[in-house]
């Protein structure tokens, strides 16, 4: 499903994404649940861009002090402070969908700094072809919900595939780029496109 971008003048606008995000976080339920970890990265994201007074919004809008990062929190409580960042994020990227891909970025960065991710990556020597089980486990590990599954493509090409996830594509673009640059791989590219209702599949290529 190909998504328009677009941006109004003065800021970001409800676009296409955005809208694509709202659709799909109506769709979590109670039980589906992230790590904290989701939500500092998010958080991260916001001030690596000076933003401290959204990221009091976003803190104070979730009902919650602070977040542990290997605690268990609503899902729903993440879409929504997604919500309330990304047109920030578009104004500062150039549009939501660059916003979304900076953001799995950040998160990502969170995810592999933190508990097996880190003592992961201190091992050596480090591959991309590593993450055909690194990267599953790591998004097992950190959501309730979803299937999760790398296949090899060539010699230096893969897919990850994601069923029942209900972030869109750009976000997990920035997550298997951020997760290949930092175990080894070099002039990464990454595509994703949405290939179901919940469904979602990045091809990446890397030297």
């Amino acid at each position: 499903m190909a998504v328009n971008d677009s941006v109004g003048l003065g800021g970001a606008k409800a676009d296409a994404w955005e809208r694509e995000l709202t659709r799909r976080s109506g769709l979590v339920a109670e039980r589906h649940t992230v790590r904290g970890m989701y939500f500092n990265g998010t958080l991260d994201a916001l001030r690596s861009l000076g933003h401290e007074p959204l990221v009091r919004r976003c803190v104070e809008e979730s009902g919650e002090s602070h977040f542990l990062d290997f605690f268990n929190y609503p899902a729903r409580l993440h879409y929504r402070m997604v919500s309330t960042a990304l047109p920030a994020l578009a104004e500062e990227y150039g549009g939501a969908e660059e916003g979304l891909r900076r953001l799995g970025q950040q998160v990502a960065r969170r995810v592999w700094g933190l508990g097996v991710g880190k003592v992961m990556l201190s091992l050596s020597p480090l591959s991309p072809w590593q993450l055909q089980s690194a990267l599953p486990m790591a998004y097992r590990s950190s959501v309730s919900f979803g299937e999760y599954e790398v296949r090899w493509m060539g010699p230096c090409s893969g897919r990850l595939m994601l069923k029942q996830d209900f972030m869109p594509y750009p976000f997990h673009e920035g997550v298997v780029k951020t997760s290949l640059d930092l175990w080894g791989g070099r002039a990464v590219r990454v595509s994703g496109r949405q290939t179901g209702g919940l469904d979602s599949e990045c091809d990446f290529w890397w030297q």
